[in-house]
């Protein structure tokens, strides 16, 4: 099952609420390593490997890096989190706004990750149809210099 974010109503939900939600909604456990992971994830400014994530979990909490990709990559199957692949880190999906084509604007001196939403996107329509794919998604991703650091 994948989530698509069309049927779900977020407003007063914290990330990590609504986080819950649609791994339940989706049959997964809640467990440690998940928690961990969410509650770096919804402080982080910056985009953020599992190796980073795995320096900000408490010591207390017993994960390795292995965990971490595993947890990850069932939060990028449900769009929980994006992958912004020019930092090679993990962002939460800002669920205030769901539809649409999600991009970010990064900066090239902090690294700070700014998620928006187009409402219309006509990327996957110009593709050729010879090409035939099924269930395309995409993240653009744009970079300059944040408005702190010009």
């Amino acid at each position: 099952m994948h989530y698509d974010g069309a049927e779900l109503k977020l407003s007063p939900m914290t990330f990590i609420e609504a986080s819950i939600q649609i791994l339940r909604e989706n049959k997964y456990k809640i467990t440690g390593p998940r928690m961990a992971v969410l509650n770096v994830l919804e402080s982080a400014k910056v985009p953020l490997s599992a190796y980073d994530i795995e320096e900000h979990v408490p010591e207390n909490i017993p994960i390795n890096v292995v965990t971490i990709y595993r947890v990850l990559d069932v939060f990028e199957t449900l769009n929980i989190i994006h992958k912004v692949h020019t930092k090679e880190g993990y962002v939460r999906c800002d669920f205030e706004q769901q539809k649409g084509c999600h991009s970010f604007a990064i900066c090239n001196k902090c690294g700070r990750a700014d998620e928006f939403i187009q409402e219309k996107c006509d990327l996957k329509s110009t593709l050729p149809k010879k090409l035939a794919y099924k269930s395309l998604s995409h993240i653009s991703e744009l970079s300059g210099v944040c408005e702190q650091c010009a």
